[in-house]
């Protein structure tokens, strides 16, 4: 992936952290449950799309497959949610 794409993507997903206190575990749990439309407990990539913040959602298409599908099952389980790490990666990932 292209780093400005990266830096753009993880500055969005960064912004709404300034604003408001990190997301509790249950308050992820809460925007997995709602975003899990068909209640199947994973999310597809239009699930997990909308479970993102508005700003971020126009680059979540761009790492769908290389952070969030990485295994390209097609979806997410709560259990791989909840262990995403949604803000820059660490230098040499």
């Amino acid at each position: 992936m292209k780093p400005l794409a990266v830096l753009t993507f993880a500055a969005l997903l960064a912004a709404p952290a300034f604003a408001q206190p990190p997301q509790t575990p249950e308050e992820r749990e809460a925007r997995f449950n709602a975003a899990d439309a068909n209640k199947d407990g994973k999310l597809d990539k239009a699930e997990f799309i909308s479970s993102l913040p508005a700003q971020a959602q126009a680059m979540a298409d761009q790492i769908w497959s290389s952070r969030v599908d990485a295994d390209g099952d097609g979806y997410v389980t709560k259990e791989q949610y909840m262990a995403l790490r949604m803000g820059p990666r660490p230098a040499g990932q």
